[in-house]
């Protein structure tokens, strides 16, 4: 069955769109958890009372342990649940036990008789491994019970996606995508980084998910798989991903981990439950550590779903709002290694630029040296290029404290004396972006860019000697408090 994703608002690679299959829709981006086809922590009802829009479910503990159910009931009505439904193949089986007794075929007959909106292919996933060797005999056997799958069930009410492996290696992650395409899967979705966030991994799987992302057109879905650390959730987004699965939730909880916006804590280690979701309003430390285990892992849960649930719909309004640079990097300072991720997410500022808005409502925030890098600056840059162009033989460069437009500040009287009868190019001065024409400072970001800090002598020299470059006499520089020449070589 064909899908539909209507991507409706871009930030970086992030967007807020809505995918629809199965004659159901979800919006993204879309927290997909994961529940057991037989044991529960949560009801199911309560899913639906949160506003998830869709499950993900293991088709291969179905098939082993409900399977006649399923096959009569159909997999929406065994579970009672009639949002979408997400089937993984055994993947996740396939690397925790390195083999299962299953095949492509079977189980994607079993997937369509059931119903499954959407159907992940069998694969056999990379994980993390140093050796290409066997990072691409994965990616050739998951690409091969994709193929299987998709020639004989092409035409099924299911939606198939297409699982991409290849690891740390970026140019099987290529190739794997652009198999699945030409293969003609509409979905793709993006394997191995559980074992990445497992050991705080972030730049390997920044650099994953942008082999994956870069390779496919923008209208394509991508799904990643096990995404649930709460620290890479907007990392995630940012790159490109619109979905992703998580039991971590559930599976933290049963650990007596408590999730957190910086990361996840020991309950017994805690103080008190800094949090204010149902769960938390309604109980204290001291009563879970004192409850039943089941008791406890059911609320740890719950906890733990509406911290993901928040987390996803901060996502969504960072997107709208154009601040999701700003939800990234706030989520970077926690920790080091996300900080590396993110330094690694904007050495590719050029490519998110395709993703991001080049005129916001709101001041663009530089508050670190990574902030240079932002896409917004990176676009500015490439359209400030070419109306860099010298009209007179004297320039003007107004070095201003703060952002305030010349036609609102202290220098507006200063420069109609300065070209009075004498016209001269008039340039103001970018902390970032150098000097840019006057004419500019209302289109966005050049003074409505907010940062820490004034224009520094080092800047100055380097604006004085670009205009200088650019064939002007001379150069005079407008400051708050004095004005001065420079004539000849900078």
């Amino acid at each position: 069955m064909p899908i539909t994703f209507e991507v409706r608002e871009t930030d970086l690679m992030g967007r807020i769109g809505v995918l629809r299959v199965g004659g159901r829709s979800i919006e993204t981006p879309c927290l997909v958890p994961v529940i057991h086809p037989v044991l529960r922590d949560i009801p199911l009802a309560k899913y639906t009372e949160m506003g998830f829009g869709a499950l993900m479910t293991n088709a291969f503990i179905t098939y082993k342990r409900r399977r006649e159910e399923a096959l009569a009931k159909g997999l929406h009505a065994m579970l009672g649940y009639d949002g979408v439904l997400m089937t993984d193949s055994g993947g996740y089986q396939v690397l925790q036990y390195g083999q299962v007794d299953m095949t492509p075929g079977i189980i994607a007959e079993f997937q369509s008789a059931i119903g499954s909106d959407l159907a992940v292919t069998l694969d056999k996933p990379t994980g993390y491994t140093l050796s290409e060797e066997y990072a691409r005999e994965t990616m050739k056997v998951s690409l091969d019970g994709a193929l299987e799958t998709i020639r004989r069930f092409r035409d099924s009410k299911t939606t198939w996606v297409g699982p991409i492996q290849g690891g740390l290696f970026d140019g099987l992650v290529r190739a794997s995508t652009m198999a699945m395409l030409r293969a003609g899967f509409e979905f793709l979705a993006l394997g191995s980084p559980v074992e990445m966030m497992d050991n705080y991994l972030f730049a390997d799987l920044v650099r994953m998910i942008m082999a994956a992302r870069r390779s496919m057109p923008f209208s394509v879905p991508l799904h990643l798989f096990g995404a649930g650390h709460p620290l890479t959730i907007p990392l995630s987004v940012a790159l490109g991903c619109d979905t992703f699965d998580s039991a971590s939730y559930a599976l933290f909880a049963r650990q007596g981990r408590y999730m957190t916006e910086r990361g996840t804590l020991i309950l017994e280690e805690m103080n008190c439950l800094p949090c204010s979701c149902p769960v938390c309003n309604s109980t204290t430390k001291a009563d879970l550590v004192l409850m039943e285990r089941w008791d406890r892992v059911n609320r740890l849960s719950l906890h733990n779903l509406y911290l993901l649930r928040q987390e996803v719909l901060r996502c969504r309004e960072a997107i709208a709002e154009g601040r999701l640079w700003d939800l990234v990097e706030e989520r970077a300072a926690v920790h080091p290694r996300v900080m590396t991720a993110f330094r690694e997410m904007a050495k590719n500022s050029e490519w998110l630029a395709g993703g991001t808005p080049f005129l916001k409502e709101r001041g663009l925030l530089v508050r670190s040296d990574v902030d240079a890098s932002r896409p917004e600056l990176a676009a500015a840059r490439a359209h400030l290029a070419p109306v860099m162009k010298r009209r007179s033989t004297e320039a003007i460069l107004v070095v201003a404290e703060g952002e305030r437009p010349l036609s609102r500040s202290a220098f507006h009287q200063r420069l109609l004396k300065l070209t009075k009868g004498s016209p001269r190019d008039i340039y103001k001065l970018h902390r970032q972006l150098g000097p840019y024409p006057a004419e500019l400072e209302f289109v966005y970001p050049f003074t409505q860019t907010v940062s820490d800090g004034a224009v520094g002598p080092i800047q100055v020299r380097a604006a004085v000697k670009k205009l200088r470059t650019m064939g002007y006499s001379s150069v005079v520089i407008c400051r708050k408090d004095r004005t001065r020449t420079v004539k000849g070589r900078a």
